[in-house]
């Protein structure tokens, strides 16, 4: 299955929330410390899902991050979850991010893979 980028800035919900993605298959790592810089130790995410339920900011600076090198510019972009103003603005600075209601990802993680594949 999918190497997946899971950040949540509150520890107990992220791990709460990869769970359907683990049950699933995929290899979930998570980042929740607004303190460091996300660790991607080995290789590179298949996909980065970004929760702005929580410092949608922090959130919208990790997608920009992932879009700063070449090396991970590939890496399709997942918003989940947030209030519609917080929304409208991660939908205007990445505009070829998929977002998704909280709880969809889990469901939505392999049609995506596979059509970023083709």
């Amino acid at each position: 299955m999918a190497r997946i980028f899971y950040v949540h800035w509150n520890e107990s919900e992220a791990l709460e929330r990869i769970a359907p993605m683990t049950e699933a298959g995929h290899d979930v790592r998570t980042h929740w410390s607004t303190e460091s810089s996300p660790s991607l130790k080995g290789e590179l995410p298949d996909a980065v899902v970004i929760s702005l339920d929580r410092l949608p900011s922090h959130g919208r600076a990790v997608a920009e991050w992932f879009q700063e090198a070449k090396s991970r510019r590939h890496i399709p972009i997942v918003f989940e979850g947030g209030k519609p103003d917080k929304l409208a603005v991660a939908r205007a600075k990445f505009p070829d991010a998929r977002f998704y209601e909280m709880g969809r990802v889990a469901d939505m993680l392999e049609r995506l893979l596979t059509a970023v594949q083709e």
